[in-house]
């Protein structure tokens, strides 16, 4: 089953994935979680979110963007039905910009799914972000 939600890009909690940022990491900048997809992960540190990017078919190029915490504007779970897989995530950040059908920029969300079996992580993931980026 694990192979088969690596395939199907759920994600899974995994705080070792921090060490795929620690180049990056100021004084006094600490990984709070993180959380790994099949290659790409989202970590949270008590300055922002690190949103890292595997690319390409050996994974060699790797794009890691950093969200600060002033860019964190909200974040919305969606929980499970009784046939869903997963339950949503998406992290409202400014300076995410993609582009849109009509052609206009928008900030895009960070958006992942967790397989519903970790549904109370992905709970705690929430209750994170609510602590340290958006009631600060």
């Amino acid at each position: 089953m694990a192979f088969f939600n690596k395939l199907a890009g759920y994600g899974s909690i995994d705080n070792s994935a921090g060490d795929r940022i620690k180049d990056y990491l100021i004084d006094g900048e600490e990984v709070i979680q993180a959380f790994t997809f099949i290659r790409d992960s989202i970590i949270l540190s008590n300055y922002g979110i690190y949103l890292v990017d595997v690319q390409g078919v050996s994974g060699k190029k790797v794009e890691v963007k950093f969200f600060p915490s002033k860019n964190v504007k909200s974040i919305s779970f969606e929980s499970a039905s009784t046939f869903d897989l997963d339950v949503d995530i998406k992290i409202g950040v400014d300076g995410n910009s993609t582009m849109g059908q009509n052609g206009i920029p928008y900030n895009a969300p960070i958006s992942f799914k967790v397989p519903k079996t970790q549904a109370q992580e992905a709970k705690q993931i929430v209750k994170l972000v609510k602590k340290h980026y958006l009631f600060k």
